[in-house]
């Protein structure tokens, strides 16, 4: 039997603490331990933007969001890994027109519907995507002020607005399986002008229609590029997560650096919509941690 004398006993544990304690840095510990400090009781249920139920809380009832490969981030754009892709994106079907088209409020933002008949719904392929996507909807990301919008930010620069183009890869029923290339979501940013982007008025004068919490009106079809152009090469991709609960790590990301032009009074149509706690004046996820995650610009 082994027998250890005091100042070697405490020597010992010291040892062992400062080994663990190395091991959880190399580990990166937040991924490990962030929900230590939430209540027992947690349960999911609706989630808010609000401060007492909003992203600070979401770790604490949806285990998703403990994750090491959460959404958005902070693109530091010199220390993205430049490739040349022998295969563009390709866009199909975004000049077409839907045969009806909708905005809907879901309670915590405006989100954008269409309806195609099959051989002209659009369509998302190449690039760093495996497979073939279809278009789902349009979802829109706003802030407090014309400077705070955006849930993604280049060099730490956010944007008043953010526009998120979802898409669910075809053959995949659950659009939030365990796959980690279950959705594809295309980011654009909006820079403040002036003068009113006439496209945006497609959806943004029709705002007070769905200022309610589960409102929604249909509206004038139109062609999706109408609202963001397409582009083949020059953007971002890494992959992530929903930015909302269950936030799960099942989506490739693509940001578009370029940005498109709207008026500020634009914008503040968009914070009259109300949820069920009042008007949604921000409705964004703060910047996540990259981790060990590789950030690639396709040129």
């Amino acid at each position: 039997m082994l027998e250890y004398s005091l100042p070697e006993l405490l020597a010992i544990c010291g040892s062992v603490l400062l080994i663990t304690l190395l091991l959880m840095d190399l580990l990166d510990s937040s991924c490990i331990l962030s929900s230590l400090d939430c209540p027992s009781s947690a349960q999911p249920g609706p989630f808010v933007y609000s401060e007492s139920g909003g992203p600070g809380t979401w770790r604490c009832t949806y285990p998703e969001a403990n994750g090491c490969e959460q959404s958005p981030i902070n693109v530091a754009c010199r220390s993205a890994t430049v490739l040349t892709p022998s295969d563009p994106l390709r866009w199909k079907g975004y000049a077409e027109e839907p045969v009806s088209a909708s905005i809907v409020n879901d309670g915590n933002t405006v989100v954008l519907f269409g309806f195609w008949t099959c051989p002209s719904r659009p369509t998302l392929q190449g690039g760093p995507l495996k497979g073939c996507y279809d278009f789902h909807s349009v979802v829109f990301r706003w802030g407090p002020s014309d400077h705070d919008g955006s849930e993604h930010s280049l060099d730490y620069v956010r944007y008043p607005l953010e526009l998120q183009v979802v898409h669910t890869k075809r053959g995949v029923c659950d659009p939030k399986p365990k796959l980690k290339d279950a959705l594809v979501i295309v980011s654009y940013f909006f820079q403040i002008t002036s003068a009113d982007n006439p496209y945006m008025d497609m959806v943004v004068t029709n705002l007070w229609r769905v200022s309610s919490p589960g409102a929604h009106a249909h509206v004038a079809p139109f062609p999706l590029e109408w609202l963001f152009p397409c582009f083949e090469r020059k953007f971002y991709t890494y992959h992530g997560s929903l930015t909302y609960p269950p936030c799960s790590e099942t989506v490739v990301w693509i940001l578009q650096p370029e940005t498109i032009s709207v008026s500020s009074k634009q914008v503040a149509e968009f914070r009259k919509v109300c949820s069920v706690e009042g008007p949604i004046v921000s409705n964004t996820r703060p910047v996540q941690k990259l981790h060990d995650r590789q950030i690639f610009y396709y040129a």
